[in-house]
């Protein structure tokens, strides 16, 4: 991805509304999805960058990081002292008309000691305005205490999460979900169209799905609940730990310690089990069941379409 914005994915819907009905107005995010099919950028053409908002607040730790931002990539990361700092950058062919969107999108911050927020709004744009100055990119990047809670929100955008030891939610309904490290009490991830790539989940409560992409995450205690409805999961299993797996459309494999103690439930056509692993219990067509060294946690997968696999780390 673009380290300075997010050019997103084409839309039929985008392209039907710009050209069968040119006057009509559209939110950014199905513009930017027509333009980057219809008027990539050619070779060698210059987007310049420019930022339009910083700010920097004193807060203490365990606050709230609260953002709503419909339409742009959002990047938060833990700084070293008490700070909460809030930049807004924005690039575009035309940094002219780059400013005349920042300024649509009315982005509002606010913030006391315990909570900062960062709000804006989807810009109307005529689509004669975008065939005539074509793309622009938005991009908020955030700093708080590693102490601090996190509620993200972007309805299209990529949100990279650095690591936290605070409540997490983050939400993009078209993005890719990236993280590092989470050991609040609860983690709650979502997006709608998008990978879900993350470091390490040591949280109490963990619930993370895609509607339709990858996940890759490796979890070191607590409980966890991972879902997509198209695409594969891998889990990287540092701990025994009770986890509940699904794929409507895809592969599972779990990468393991020969010596994980757990209870197992799989279900999916082909189940696959790595030479160190025994399982006391029967593999059977459709699935299997039984024990690891003894019993642990329960570890379900559960898959309509793929195969099962539990390999050695």
């Amino acid at each position: 991805m673009d380290p300075v914005h997010r050019w997103t994915i084409v839309g039929l819907c985008a392209m039907a509304a710009v050209w069968v009905a040119p006057k009509i107005d559209l939110p950014l995010h199905l513009l930017n999805r027509h333009n980057h099919d219809s008027h990539a950028p050619e070779q060698g053409s210059q987007r310049g960058q420019e930022l339009m908002l910083d700010r920097t607040f004193d807060v203490r730790s365990g606050g709230t990081l609260a953002v709503d931002v419909p339409d742009g990539d959002v990047e938060i990361r833990a700084g070293s002292d008490s700070r909460a700092t809030v930049r807004v950058y924005v690039s575009a062919r035309d940094m002219g008309w780059g400013r005349e969107v920042f300024d649509r999108m009315e982005f509002a911050v606010a913030a006391s000691a315990d909570r900062v927020t960062v709000r804006a709004r989807s810009p109307r744009i005529h689509s004669d305005e975008w065939r005539a100055n074509q793309g622009v990119g938005v991009k908020v990047e955030l700093t708080v205490p590693r102490d601090f809670n996190a509620d993200i929100s972007t309805s299209d955008g990529d949100i990279d999460m650095g690591s936290l030891d605070g409540r997490v939610e983050l939400h993009s309904s078209d993005g890719d979900i990236h993280f590092g490290t989470l050991r609040g009490p609860h983690v709650t991830i979502a997006t709608s169209d998008g990978d879900v790539v993350g470091e390490m989940l040591a949280a109490e409560r963990v619930t993370l799905e895609t509607s339709d992409g990858d996940v890759d995450v490796t979890m070191a205690a607590g409980t966890a609940r991972i879902s997509t409805s198209d695409g594969d999961i891998q889990l990287h299993l540092v701990n025994p730990a009770e986890v509940d797996l699904s794929t409507g459309d895809g592969d599972i494999t779990i990468f393991a310690d020969p010596s994980l103690r757990a209870d197992v439930e799989l279900r999916g056509e082909d189940v696959h089990m790595a030479s160190p692993f025994k399982l006391e219990g029967r593999i059977m067509r459709g699935g299997a069941t039984g024990t690891l060294n003894g019993g642990g946690p329960l570890l379900v997968a559960e898959t309509g379409d793929g195969s099962i696999s539990i390999r050695n780390r």
